[in-house]
């Protein structure tokens, strides 16, 4: 006595039809929503985000000799990226900032032996205080950027100032971005 062999599943459960991987993918997507918050959107304490950028004024930067201008080209971005609407808002909040850089050759022209590309490296420890003085978040923000040096003297000031401001910007809104999450998140007072 022989039992017939079992033939295939039907196409729908076996490969599971595009109706039910639809399903299972809007299912997922739904369930995941309530994981995700706006970061510009509505916040615990109840003031807005862009408010609460708004309230921080940036001190003046801390920097070793020689490495003043990275630590004046950030302020200027912070101060205009948490704050750039031209209206003078009141400032409960304060952030310090300590600046550091350091450039690094790249290659080197091996007939002359002077450098033909450089690396600036920029870090910035930041801290910001809450109304009372007290720290409320802090961290350190790094950035890098390349530039050609040339034998012409002015192009190379430039290459190397153009680095500079890249490097400002980018650790700018690195900045920003870590404490707009920060109020985004903070809990309400």
């Amino acid at each position: 006595m022989s039992s017939p062999e079992p033939g295939p599943a039907p196409r729908r459960w076996r490969q599971g039809g595009p109706t039910l991987r639809l399903g299972f993918a809007l299912a997922s997507c739904l369930a995941l929503t309530a994981c995700f918050r706006p970061l510009y959107g509505p916040t615990a304490s109840g003031v807005t985000v862009q408010d609460s950028l708004g309230a921080v004024q940036v001190e003046t930067a801390v920097s070793p000799p020689g490495q003043e201008r990275i630590a004046h080209y950030v302020r200027s971005e912070l101060i205009y990226g948490l704050d750039g609407s031209g209206t003078p808002r009141p400032k409960s909040y304060t952030l310090s900032l300590d600046t550091a850089e350091t450039i690094q050759p790249v290659s080197v022209d091996t007939t002359s032996g002077r450098a033909d590309a450089a690396a600036l490296n920029g870090t910035v420890k930041f801290v910001l205080k809450g109304p009372n003085g007290k720290a409320l978040f802090s961290g350190t923000a790094r950035a890098n950027a390349t530039y050609q040096r040339d034998q012409q003297r002015f192009a190379s000031v430039r290459a190397a100032r153009d680095a500079d401001i890249r490097v400002a910007q980018l650790i700018a809104e690195d900045i920003k971005q870590r404490i707009a999450a920060y109020f985004a998140s903070a809990p309400a007072p």
